[in-house]
């Protein structure tokens, strides 16, 4: 269903000789050590200039889309602003992440997330998970958003987030989904419904309602909005593997290069995965495909 910045880096500029400085020849060790000197630090400037390029370019490309400094002034706190899950992969360095952009009532977001309830159990250990809810900001809405299958579907949302925000583990979040799933259409419209499937999912319970019921739930349901603003994702549903697009269920499958099968998720989290932790034995069973 329809519905990256860094401040520039300073130009290089060559350090010019004052008034008193003795001009420098080729003959004699001064002379050369000097401007061996100076090559040396230009080089290691001009290097240091093309890595931060290289590493941002997506920005500097939106910087001269939006004609300048207004981009600029912008993009690297919301680049920054994740939400508590992504940070917490961060912080470890060792879990690939995985981002969803979906709706809690698309029945495209359910097929996609059914895929990977097969997938989870394989490599959990691994990976870690951020839901990223496709919406549009309005302050002025019930929930600080407005939700395309209206407002049961943002209470749907944000049923979702606190689930994942206040799980023991990725497998118990899963199964909270897959209850939830199970009963399409009672997806935030039945507070009993979310509830039970906490409960039987092993989570804490009492912590899952205050974040539901209280500010926790909507401040996680508006970053989620925004980081799928911020991503330019329209569609539900999209998955993202280690920051890179791999996947659409839209109406079908496509933009999926590399299959869209549980096999074919569990090798490219096998092979995304770069931390000193053992990998799962089951990533023995896969060859990489490029690009991971």
């Amino acid at each position: 269903m329809d519905e990256n910045r860094t401040l520039l880096p300073r130009p290089v500029v060559e350090p010019g000789r004052g008034k008193g400085e003795r001009k420098t020849g080729s003959k004699g060790c001064g002379g050369v050590k000097k401007l061996v000197t100076t090559a040396i630090a230009m080089a290691a400037m001009l290097g240091l200039a093309l890595w931060a390029v290289a590493v941002d370019w997506p920005l500097f490309a939106d910087y001269f889309k939006g004609g300048g400094q207004a981009g600029v002034a912008t993009g690297r706190a919301d680049r920054l602003d994740v939400s508590a899950a992504a940070a917490e992969a961060a912080v470890k360095g060792d879990k690939v992440l995985i981002d969803l952009f979906v709706m809690s009532r698309c029945p495209d977001a359910v097929k996609m997330e059914d895929v990977l309830s097969k997938v989870v159990p394989a490599v959990h250990s691994i990976m870690d998970v951020q839901l990223n809810f496709i919406a549009s900001l309005d302050p002025n809405a019930t929930y600080g958003a407005q939700c395309k299958h209206g407002d049961d579907e943002c209470r749907g949302n944000i049923d979702e987030l606190c689930a994942l925000n206040h799980r023991p583990d990725l497998p118990s979040f899963w199964r909270f989904l897959q209850c939830l799933n199970a009963r399409f259409d009672s997806i935030g419209r039945d507070p009993d419904l979310s509830l039970k499937c906490a409960n039987s999912a092993g989570l804490d319970t009492a912590a899952f309602l205050a974040c539901v019921s209280q500010s926790e739930g909507r401040a996680l349901f508006k970053q989620s909005v925004e980081n799928a603003l911020f991503a330019g994702v329209k569609t539900s549903a999209t998955l993202y593997i280690d920051g890179k697009p791999r996947c659409v269920e839209d109406g079908g499958w496509r933009d999926c290069p590399g299959g869209y099968r549980p096999n074919d998720f569990i090798r490219d989290i096998c092979a995304a995965y770069k931390g000193a932790a053992p990998r799962p034995s089951i990533c023995g069973q896969y060859r990489p495909l490029l690009g991971f």
